[in-house]
């Protein structure tokens, strides 16, 4: 690994290091949701065979969500992350910074996912030399090296296994279901059938690995803007905190990484690079200032420049080429709104949900669940979940599904779940709760209920209004010309509903 010094400003030749601690890693581990070691790795030579057998007995202690990211056992640090459903786990017994282990378990994972496409069980499976390889090259006795996917193409030699996104899907068990033989039916159709140019492309176009050896490249690269939302929101449907976490990230197959030049709208202002912007995104949407940018190494900036215009070196993989954040107030995208109404002719009292869709009709947020938990003295409860919009016009007059609802009593948590919840529509969720003798209904409050978790996906839309103006290539080795895709999604971060 000599002569790799600065493949990334993390890491150098002779190892990273926090103060005058150098940061050596014990053992590396990719373990599956059942339990089975994938990967293990050591690098001091001390071998530990009860090493999956603690983590996994402290997991099923503790329960997959609620295990700390960071713990030790008789000595032993363990760190972790989840990526699919398999646990990243690294091993220690120095005194590392547990924040710099947690980065360092998140690039590995991308790089895993660079040379394999997609990462999943079937696909560690499969590949296990590669990644043995990458490992060999990553660390030297334990301490981090380098990490660039572009750099690593020069030391490593076994070629990726390919393995389709639709396969070998962990945690989720999607591969085995009807829903999964359906999409991966309906992927391999639209494979075959041409109807000339394509306008639009399947996500899962971009889940594959690079190209190790040779000069075969696709001449394709995606580009993805990524919108995480923050956001409390109170009894009467206002903001009481809120910002947005922004990402634009690429994944190039390009030939030879050419020279490209990316432009964001004129109206786009930042305040952190003195770029004025103003106005609005092109459409009746206003564009929301951004308050700091910060860029990968690659892009170059001219420092004084009045336009959001940047030029890069796209290296091989997926790289963030820049992050933002914003700080201004938004409409939310989903607004819930409490109600409690008293049973008439029985001591009961019904909790009810208001969840209405405040985006455009022509939008659909995906993946919608919400969460919410219910107070412990309600013993006897049932849910009802409808439709409160009537017919959505944009999908022949049907009426949108309401989802399925769950209480679980041990916990007294409803979970609620809907694949699709259209712009405009509106849903209701009504608890129905049974009340003791000695409690009436006219004494509950609000405040003695949980808060309301929303999580959910929305593609083709971004509440910033930031678009990206144009895409260019200065120089490109090949001679056919490259491919771009562009993708919008805004994501629910933490998106949370308090009635105290």
């Amino acid at each position: 690994a000599d002569g790799r010094a600065g493949l990334e400003p993390l890491v150098r030749s002779q190892g990273p290091r926090w103060g005058e601690r150098m940061i050596t890693v014990q053992e590396f581990l990719v373990i599956s949701p059942r339990g089975d070691t994938l990967i293990t790795k050591n690098y001091t030579g001390a071998v530990n065979r009860t090493t999956t057998d603690s983590f996994l007995q402290r997991c099923k202690k503790d329960g997959k969500k609620s295990t700390p990211p960071v713990f030790q056992i008789d000595g032993l640090t363990f760190c972790h992350v989840q990526q699919n459903g398999m646990y990243f786990v690294f091993t220690t017994v120095k005194n590392v910074q547990a924040a710099t282990l947690i980065e360092l378990l998140h690039r590995l994972s991308r790089v895993f996912k660079d040379y394999l496409g997609v990462l999943t069980e079937e696909s560690v499976r499969r590949n296990f030399l590669l990644l043995y390889e990458l490992l060999d090259e990553v660390f030297d006795s334990g301490c981090p090296q380098g990490m660039s996917t572009e750099l690593l193409k020069a030391y490593v030699y076994n070629e990726p296994v390919a393995v389709s996104s639709y396969t070998g899907l962990t945690g989720g068990g999607m591969a085995g279901s009807v829903t999964g033989k359906l999409d991966k039916l309906a992927h391999s159709l639209s494979e075959r059938v041409s109807l000339g140019e394509k306008k639009t492309l399947a996500s899962a176009a971009a889940n594959k690995p690079i190209q190790v050896t040779g000069d075969k490249k696709d001449n394709t690269i995606f580009v993805d803007v990524i919108e995480k939302l923050t956001v409390v929101i109170d009894s009467k449907g206002q903001l009481k905190h809120s910002y947005i976490n922004g990402a634009i990230t690429l994944r190039s197959f390009m030939a030879g990484s050419p020279e490209m030049r990316l432009g964001l709208s004129d109206s786009l202002t930042v305040k952190s690079l003195d770029i004025p912007g103003g106005g609005t995104s092109g459409g009746a949407q206003p564009t929301l200032p951004v308050e700091d940018m910060n860029f990968h190494e690659c892009v170059r900036w001219e420092e004084g420049s009045k336009e959001p215009v940047f030029t890069f070196f796209a290296p091989d993989g997926e790289f963030t080429l820049l992050n933002y954040r914003i700080k201004s107030a938004f409409r939310p995208p989903i607004s819930v709104q409490p109600f409690l109404e008293p049973q008439h002719g029985s001591n009961g009292l019904d909790y009810v949900l208001r969840v209405r869709a405040e985006f455009p009709p022509d939008k659909c947020a995906a993946h919608v669940t919400i969460q919410f938990a219910l107070p412990a003295w309600a013993n006897s409860v049932s849910v009802e979940t409808a439709c409160a919009s009537g017919l959505i016009g944009g999908d022949k007059g049907s009426t949108p599904s309401a989802g399925k609802a769950e209480y679980d009593r041990k916990t007294h948590v409803v979970g609620w779940s809907m694949p699709k919840l259209p712009g405009g529509s509106e849903m209701i969720i009504r608890a129905k709760i049974v009340l003791a003798q000695n409690r009436a209904a006219t004494a509950c409050k609000l405040d003695e209920f949980g808060v309301v978790r929303v999580g959910f996906e929305l593609p083709m839309y971004l509440l910033s209004g930031v678009q990206i103006k144009f895409l260019d290539f200065l120089y490109s080795s090949s001679k056919s010309t490259p491919n771009k895709w562009i993708r919008y999604v805004t994501q629910a971060l933490s998106y949370v509903a308090r009635w105290s």
